[in-house]
């Protein structure tokens, strides 16, 4: 189980499902630099759909080794955030490779072991746009989600394939259900599975105060008493199967034993991108 390596036959799922509502119009930091919530989370997701590009790439040429999508949620509506768009709400990676927007220049400011601080340069390709406006649909784009992979882990050419990681990021409050109609869905989410496993739905929310402390990755409802939302975040997450332990021991907070549950509370943007890394790292490419 949760051991299927990826290969142009036998591909892999990943949704990355966003929060655009109003309340990502805060601001907070990433490597430092002050910027919208929204912001943030594109760049970071950015960052991880280059990768999934670079890890696809056989002798110069984009294998279709993985089915993308990003879906926004504000207002009243669930959409695509990429450039191309599909009546699945996938697009094969190859095929977004094509379509691959040009890469801008981005500096960061970086500080070294012994003090100094130099500015890092790299570059980035503008996958999805940072907007972020009006209410937190949640229970509609979790519902949007599950009709998703509940469709691609049906198709006989996915059912070998190592089963589907949905990361939802936010920040926020759902608008349009309730606590217990979110934790249905994501236990509907979390039922689908191919061959090799249940779909992993990993729950990230993002600190509204620096001052907060993260939870990562924890064992038990150790905070429940920090938010409201706290218990229906941990009931919405998956619980991460033993094989994927050596991957998020490193950076589980608080370092506790049991079995993890796929969530994150108070994060900053620095570890969403930490979790993003290791959740794609889960899928083992042939």
């Amino acid at each position: 189980m949760y051991s299927k390596p990826i290969t142009h036959l036998n591909r892999g799922a990943i949704i990355m499902v966003v929060d655009c509502s109003m309340s990502m119009q805060e601001q907070t930091l990433l490597n430092r630099v002050p910027m919208r919530k929204i912001e943030a989370v594109a760049t970071v997701c950015n960052y991880l759909i280059d990768e999934l590009l670079e890890r696809a790439k056989r002798h110069d040429e984009v294998r279709n080794y993985y089915d993308i999508a990003v879906l926004g949620y504000a207002g009243t509506e669930v959409r695509s955030m990429l450039p191309i768009d599909t009546d699945t709400g996938f697009v094969a990676i190859n095929r977004l490779a094509e379509a691959a927007p040009k890469p801008r220049t981005i500096v960061f400011e970086q500080h070294t072991d012994d003090g100094r601080t130099t500015d890092a340069t790299f570059t980035l390709r503008e996958w999805i746009k940072p907007e972020a406006h009006g209410k937190t649909p949640m229970f509609q784009a979790l519902s949007r989600a599950y009709n998703m992979v509940e469709a691609w882990c049906a198709k006989a050419n996915n059912r070998q394939s190592f089963p589907p990681i949905i990361f939802h990021i936010t920040d926020g409050e759902c608008n349009d259900a309730s606590d217990a109609d979110l934790v249905s869905i994501a236990k509907s989410i979390c039922n689908t599975s191919t061959e090799d496993g249940n779909t992993l739905l990993i729950n990230i929310h993002l600190s509204p105060y620096d001052e907060l402390p993260s939870e990562i990755f924890p064992t038990e409802l150790s905070r429940a008493n920090l938010s409201p939302h706290y218990r229906t975040l941990f009931e919405m997450s998956s619980t991460l199967p033993e094989q994927l332990d050596s991957l998020v021991a490193s950076i589980a907070k608080p370092a506790s034993s049991g079995r993890h549950r796929a969530m994150a509370f108070n994060a900053s943007p620095c570890e969403l991108l930490t979790i993003l890394n290791i959740g794609s790292e889960s899928i083992n490419l042939a």
